[in-house]
């Protein structure tokens, strides 16, 4: 006998989808004769949204509907081709999309997605004892669902991040005090490209700020940084004269070893991140850029080490970094990141832009507690607080995935939330952020005393007509 899935979905004030979504699943599951629940889940306007808490609502129908598996589901992705049959580990669902205002929409999902369309066996998910019901808001109860499967063991996907570079000497810098103070030496009229190798640390957020900036580049002012950052995002961003931003982020990330490696072309109004040899985007831009040359001095591992508030300290190691006065090739950006031997003061592979150094630091290369300046222009770094260490790290760093189920699902136009344009759109994010990682992941919350078996709420709507059940909750 075929199992039945359960689909649930959190729901408030989006009527139009619910009408849209309900009856394209409809059409969708019986052409394919599929035994099925759909459970919809509305919250009361009393609170802010809790996604976690109404999943775990559905959870609990779906089992008094003896619905054998679940589909936790948003109410705007609807199945073009999905496959909703059974499988007996988790499974995240929402990876292809069709968007239907944009027929050129790409959405790119980040490795350790969990949300959207996510697929669990009845068993696992109680293992897990469910979402949590204290994410509110938008955002991190997905990340949390994910951090609750590892700690209780479930089978989970595996990959491998290809650390960039060999074993080195690096300098290590503790994200309060340290950095390498040296001459600002740059020409913001010509052409420019810079290249840092860094590794951060593990996030570490600050609760008295809004994000957290860890630069391994900088120069004050308006900053002009190279990143990696609460978003879990590398960064790179510059102001125009007449102070607005203009920045190239990465998709989220994990932190690793890694290479950025920027191209500044004021005459062509240009500027390129590229991170291990890949182009990540590139910013036009219409004005002059912010009269950076008037700050006398530019910086590792920090953006402003004078500045009280908001300095953005760096913590973890950086290994080398090299300014050149012109635009480095693409061949010669991939062949530098992806170097393991060779120092940047010689040709080799396509790299041929050895002339063009103005300032080049390799941490091997240190004297009196300064780093040396390998392109000969005497343009020494002075190091702060910082550690030498050596840099020793596998080749590969290993993290833990969902697995995944490629599927299609067209999506229905909303408002986005979570990370819009440059930071969060709303400081519930924030406050959920601070709570999984200065909560959750360093203990201080017991997932087995919280969720499933926590789920307090109060029924004030029931309706049912055949396989089709909505729930009105106050929580």
């Amino acid at each position: 006998m075929a199992k039945k899935l359960g689909i649930v979905i959190p729901y408030r004030d989006r009527h139009r989808q619910l009408f849209i979504f309900k009856a394209n699943l409809k059409r969708y599951m019986e052409e394919r004769n599929f035994p099925y629940e759909l459970i919809v889940v509305e919250q009361d306007d009393a609170k802010v949204f809790n996604r976690g808490k109404l999943l775990n609502i559905g959870f609990i129908r779906a089992k008094k509907l003896k619905c054998d598996y679940v589909v936790f589901h948003d109410i705007d992705m609807i199945p073009e081709d999905v496959d909703y049959s059974y499988s007996d580990v988790p499974l995240h669902m929402a990876t292809n999309f069709i968007s239907e205002e944009d027929p050129n929409f790409t959405r790119t999902t980040f490795d350790e997605y969990f949300g959207g369309v996510t697929m669990f066996p009845m068993e696992a998910f109680e293992q897990i004892n469910g979402y949590s019901n204290e994410y509110w808001g938008w955002g991190f109860e997905d990340t949390d669902l994910l951090y609750r499967c590892k700690l209780n063991n479930i089978d989970l996907d595996r990959k491998e991040i290809k650390m960039m570079g060999g074993n080195t000497a690096a300098l290590k810098f503790n994200g309060d005090n340290s950095y390498v103070k040296m001459k600002n030496i740059i020409d913001f009229r010509k052409e420019f490209s810079i290249f840092v190798s860094f590794y951060p640390d593990e996030l570490t957020l600050n609760h008295e700020n809004y994000d957290d900036i860890h630069v391994a580049f900088g120069i004050p002012g308006l900053d002009f940084l190279i990143s990696y950052n609460s978003y879990e995002r590398y960064n790179f961003e510059l102001y125009d004269a007449n102070e607005r931003v203009i920045y190239v982020n990465s998709n989220i990330k994990t932190n690793y070893k890694t290479n950025v490696c920027i191209t500044v072309d004021p005459k062509k109004r240009r500027i390129q991140m590229f991170q291990d040899g890949i182009l990540v985007g590139a910013k036009d831009f219409d004005d002059r850029l912010y009269h950076y040359k008037k700050e006398e001095y530019m910086y590792l591992g920090v953006a402003d080490p004078n500045r009280d508030s908001m300095p953005k300290f760096f913590k973890g190691t950086i290994n080398s970094f090299a300014l050149y006065g012109g635009i480095l090739g693409d061949d010669e950006i991939k062949e530098i990141s992806d170097n393991q031997f060779f120092g940047l003061t010689q040709w080799f592979g396509n790299y041929k832009s050895p002339h063009l150094l103005q300032t080049y630091y390799d941490a091997k290369f240190m004297k009196e507690y300064r780093l040396l300046d390998m392109s000969g222009n005497n343009n020494d770094g002075e190091i702060i607080n910082c550690e030498m260490v050596g840099y020793t790290f596998d080749q590969y760093k290993t993290i833990e995935i969902p697995y995944r189920r490629p599927s299609t699902f067209k999506l229905m136009s909303h408002d986005e939330n979570g990370y819009v344009g440059y930071g969060w759109k709303d400081v519930t994010t924030r406050y959920n952020q601070l709570r999984f990682y200065n909560e959750v992941l360093k203990g201080g919350w017991d997932t087995k005393k919280e969720g499933l078996n926590s789920c307090h709420y109060k029924e004030t709507g029931y309706s049912r007509v055949n396989n089709e059940t909505f729930i009105t909750v106050e929580i």
